[in-house]
């Protein structure tokens, strides 16, 4: 007896300053339906990867399986844990549980004692947890009520209707998301698959401490505001602690700096403590294309002891909107990063997954990088989706890519109750400190579309209940949403928009409602043109910045061999391609969109014709994003505002959607198992920083036009004092002799965009000798000390040239390193859309893809993503094609 409590004197002494901490994540859990499914599994995990990896179902994303697995989300499930504590833990006076994440609505239990129930995925939990109720042998038993008959539930029991009741029949989803504080997409979206994933998707530990101890935890560190007056930072630091109150000695360290801070403080409980760095210690942190993204690790110190520490940068935003000079309506939209002013290069951002373990951080990197690699300097976190974990962050954070951050709202009216507000104010005040760390969040965004949907009335509210649906709205994002993040966002330094699309500040005069949220004059407009010819830059509305925009492709063959292994379901129309195609009215107009410009296939055999269709759609997504892009960056300088309508000063272009979450028709430029589409390497080509622009105008403007004239632009984003030159040839497609070569050298005195040249297009067409539009092809690189970029335009629709057989071969590939190769093309004939595909089991990509020859030889890198030691004994194969190929039967 008496060795025994020795024993336990000692673990109390020896463990009394520290917290021990049991981690309950592993792969001893079990799972349950209590109906057709047991098995056991790994968390973090969801019922579909678990019944996968035990066997008992096939992959979630293959075939038909997403329709046939329906009935798992039909169900509750119960998840339960054997766990074993010992004295020195069961001792402790204060012992809790964590869940970083858990998806979504469970009711936890230890040992037959209700812990705490949970009924969001966006906030973490921590339950106490009574000594009585654990043992030295215990059982943790997690029982998930299905999210699909909860939302319902909430739906039935809410005292109005919400509308919309459930998705559009083609999206093949569940009702009722927007009454369960949930992934949205997870219930079925225009991109993606239905799953409504449940399961624990973050960590879960046990925590005891001793609460004679003094344990302070650190919330949030904010780079809040510079002040130009003292040419210094506001750094705001919030701290908590459950102890009563205490004096305590906390101290600051900036890491590779001089600058650390020292003070006595009274702690009661929560605690924010603002600091001052100078501006002469630190670099600044700039967005990718415009410096280097210094980082520094700010450590928080009680009692010469570190209690937490984050990686933070330092730069100012503004989200620059004001009125123009007399005479122009409207406001401007742009950003303003470290005085710097930024044309936005970007896209949107979806979840990677349906669920989220298997988004690995190496897929991050990659994903992020390609964003990098495409010369692109913010994407946006769409509202539709989730919150990303830390290090999706860390590495923007790292390549210097900003986010447009949404809040987890979407294309939805929502309840108002007090129970759902308190969830979304705990959301917001959670991810808010959480997240506002990193210098990469630039602006807060209340929702996605939820302006729009009340002021044009998508789901047809009465009149009646037009006021009180316009005051709800206010009561979630304004009152709600808004006011919690000033209370932990202070500063200056990460403005916020109420929605996407809005007005800016416009829509504020208008009450947080504009009339038309989408005003080309006013803030950010989406814009999809569906029915029109996407190539043609003139259909397009000059706006302040298009934050999404966009039109679908079809993903590779590989994509999707990885999605079926019946080749019977790889023609265009069939039934299985009508199942991945989730958004209402896509695969028809696709056709008859690509029919526009290009040739469509002539083989009747359908496999072959499905492969080409993949490749004409990818174009097609490409030089529609490309004529997007070519206007906005056209219209970006403030002098061309056109004084007649007041467009112009398009600041920024973030196109829908970078990333796929399965194999299916989408609008991304990166496929689910990230093989870059050619709209990516479209997106690098069109974002380059020195870019020239030409056009002919009217837009496909007949040769005997004698109005019609070619012009030439340059835009210049960073570079002074650098020269450069453009040169231009007219070809034809049956020989690689020009008909016509002009140019001449340029100097950029500032960035901004600068007119080249302006000519008559019938004179050029009689100089060049070109009898007919659809003969002659204009081809112009500019080059420069740091760029060489080439830009080709069609004089005719593509499908009204007669393109003759290039004979493109790949002569040569030699290994220059473990992941870069060097493939020497050959043609004798003008080839376009020259498109390199590589074997499925390699990753990476192309220093360029999907581009014309116009001289006899071409070199092209390849860069794998991981190493090959010996490419002649790999499955080392590179496909190859141009656009003559899809004119063969």
């Amino acid at each position: 007896m008496f060795q025994q409590l020795l024993y336990i004197f000692l673990i109390i002494f020896i463990s009394s300053s520290n917290s021990n901490r049991i981690s309950l994540i592993g792969n001893n859990w079990t799972i349950t339906n209590n109906i057709n499914h047991t098995a056991q599994g790994t968390i973090p995990g969801t019922i579909h990867t678990i019944l996968f990896a035990a066997k008992q179902i096939p992959e979630p994303y293959l075939d038909y399986n997403d329709l046939d697995l329906r009935y798992l989300i039909y169900n509750n499930w119960t998840f339960t844990k054997k766990f074993d504590l010992f004295s020195d833990f069961l001792i402790s006076n204060q012992i809790t549980i964590h869940l970083e994440q858990i998806d979504t609505v469970a009711a936890i239990t230890i040992n037959n004692c209700l812990i705490g129930r949970t009924n969001s995925m966006f906030i973490p939990y921590t339950f106490h947890v009574a000594n009585s109720c654990l043992k030295f042998e215990n059982e943790i038993s997690v029982d998930f009520e299905s999210p699909v008959l909860y939302a319902l539930k909430q739906a039935n029991t809410y005292n109005d209707t919400v509308p919309p009741d459930c998705p559009p029949s083609v999206v093949r989803g569940e009702c009722y998301v927007q009454f369960i504080r949930k992934e949205p997409s997870s219930f079925g979206w225009g991109f993606g698959p239905t799953f409504a994933p449940i399961g624990i998707t973050g960590d879960i530990y046990l925590e005891a401490v001793n609460t004679t101890e003094i344990v302070i935890q650190l919330e949030s560190i904010n780079v809040a505001s510079y002040s130009v007056r003292t040419k210094s930072w506001q750094v705001v630091v919030l701290l908590s602690s459950n102890n009563d109150q205490f004096e305590s000695k906390i101290k600051f360290i900036l890491e590779n700096t001089t600058w650390s801070y020292e003070t006595l403080v009274i702690f009661n409980h929560n605690l924010s403590i603002t600091v001052s760095i100078p501006d002469k210690l630190i670099s600044r942190w700039w967005p990718n294309g415009y410096g280097d993204q210094s980082l520094y690790n700010f450590v928080v110190f009680n009692q010469e002891k570190v209690i937490d520490s984050r990686l933070i940068g330092f730069r100012t935003v503004q989200l620059v909107q004001n009125k123009y000079r007399t005479g122009i309506n409207g406001t401007s939209f742009y950003f303003v990063i470290n005085s710097q002013s930024i044309f936005i290069k970007g896209s949107n951002w979806i979840p990677s997954d349906s669920f989220q373990e298997r988004v690995s951080n190496e897929k991050y990197e990659r994903l992020l990088r390609s964003v990098q690699l495409a010369n692109m300097n913010m994407i946006r976190v769409w509202g539709g989706g989730i919150y990303e974990r830390n290090s999706f962050y860390e590495l923007a954070d790292r390549l210097g890519i900003m986010l447009w951050h949404d809040f987890m709202f979407a294309c939805s009216l929502y309840p108002v109750n007090d129970e759902f507000l308190k969830n979304v104010h705990d959301e917001v005040i959670y991810q808010v400190k959480r997240l506002q760390s990193h210098p990469s969040i630039v602006l807060w965004s209340g929702n996605n579309e939820n302006e729009a949907v009340i002021a044009e009335n998508w789901y047809n509210v009465s009149q009646e209940k037009m006021n009180k649906t316009k005051d709800d709205y206010r009561k979630l994002y304004i009152h709600t949403v808004m006011n919690a993040i000033q209370q932990v966002d202070q500063g200056n330094n990460r403005p916020f928009v109420s929605s996407s699309p809005s007005n800016g500040l416009e829509t504020i005069a208008e009450n947080y409602i504009a009339h038309n949220p989408e005003d080309s004059l006013y803030g950010d407009v989406h814009f999809y043109g569906y029915q029109i010819d996407t190539w043609d830059p003139t259909t397009y509305p000059i706006v302040r910045f298009m934050s999404e925009t966009g039109i679908q492709s079809l993903p590779s063959l590989d994509s999707w061999l990885e999605a079926t292994r019946n080749i019977s379901n790889l023609y265009f129309n069939s039934s299985f391609i009508q199942n991945r195609e989730r958004f209402p009215n896509q695969l028809d107009p696709m056709i008859k969109q690509i029919a526009m410009n290009l040739p469509l296939p002539i083989t009747n055999d359908p496999f072959k014709n499905f492969t080409q269709l993949i490749y004409l759609s990818q174009i097609n997504q490409a030089m529609t994003l490309k004529s997007i892009s070519d206007i906005c960056r056209l219209h970006s300088s403030v002098d061309m505002i056109n004084p007649k309508t007041s467009q112009g000063h398009t600041m920024g272009i973030m196109y829908w959607q970078i990333n796929d979450m399965w194999q299916a028709p989408t609008w991304s430029t990166i496929e689910y198992g990230l093989k870059w589409k050619m709209g990516h390497y479209y997106a690098a080509h069109m974002y380059t920083p020195i870019y020239p622009i030409t056009t002919v105008t009217p837009y496909l403007a007949n040769i005997t036009d004698e109005n019609a004239q070619l012009s030439i632009d340059i835009v210049n984003e960073l570079i002074n004092g650098t020269h450069g030159d453009l040169t231009c040839w007219i070809y034809t497609l049956d020989t690689m002799m020009t008909r016509l070569t002009f140019g001449s050298s340029i100097l950029f005195n500032s960035s901004g965009i600068q007119n080249f040249m302006n000519l008559s297009y019938v004179l050029l067409m009689k100089r060049a000798h070109c009898d007919n539009n659809s003969q002659c092809i204009l081809h112009c690189i500019f080059n420069s000390n740091h760029y060489q970029v080439e830009q080709t335009l069609f004089l005719s629709r593509l499908k009204d040239y007669q393109i003759m057989n290039p004979n493109l071969n790949i002569e040569n590939i030699e290994q220059l390193s473990s992941t870069d190769f060097n493939i020497t093309l050959t043609v004798d004939r003008p080839a376009l859309f020259v498109w390199l595909d590589i074997t499925a089991n390699i990753t990476g990509y192309f220093s360029r893809n999907g581009f014309h020859m116009f001289e006899p030889k071409m070199s092209i890198n390849f860069h794998s993503w991981i190493p090959i030691i010996n490419f002649h004994q790999t499955n080392f194969e590179i496909r190859y094609t141009s656009l003559f190929d899809v004119t063969l039967p």
